[in-house]
């Protein structure tokens, strides 16, 4: 996985970990992913970093989350150990944050009347072409 796609996962992680859809397996990578900036803040003598700024982001606020991704997008670029931790933080949690944030419920039940065809799906790449 490279530094990219994990600063995506970053992301997913914050989503799960909040509101009302928040999940343990969520908070759980959150959680991995705070620890992992202070360890990482602990070695270096960056002020946003020491004071807390960083380490005690809301994943529920944008602005916090996107202020943490463009910190670990910078660590990762400036430090091929913290990349490979990144990577290695994505690797570990992506499965379960993916799995999460792919479910589908298409329905058609009842007493629906369908004149034509119904596609149900979750992703898709390219066209669909029905006739």
């Amino acid at each position: 996985m490279d530094v990219a796609a994990a600063l995506t996962l970053a992301g997913t992680a914050a989503a799960a970990a909040t509101g009302g859809a928040a999940s343990a397996a969520g908070q759980s990578a959150w959680e991995s992913l705070l620890s992992l900036v202070r360890r990482v803040g602990g070695r270096r003598p960056d002020g946003e970093l020491q004071d807390g700024r960083l380490t005690a982001v809301d994943p529920a606020d944008s602005e916090q989350v996107r202020a943490l991704t463009g910190w670990l997008g910078e660590q990762a670029r400036a430090d091929e150990e913290f990349a490979a931790l990144l990577r290695g933080w994505a690797e570990r949690h992506a499965p379960v944050l993916r799995a999460e944030h792919s479910e589908v419920h298409n329905t058609v039940s009842g007493s629906a009347h369908i004149n034509g065809t119904v596609v149900q799906a979750r992703d898709i790449s390219g066209g669909i072409n029905l006739g």
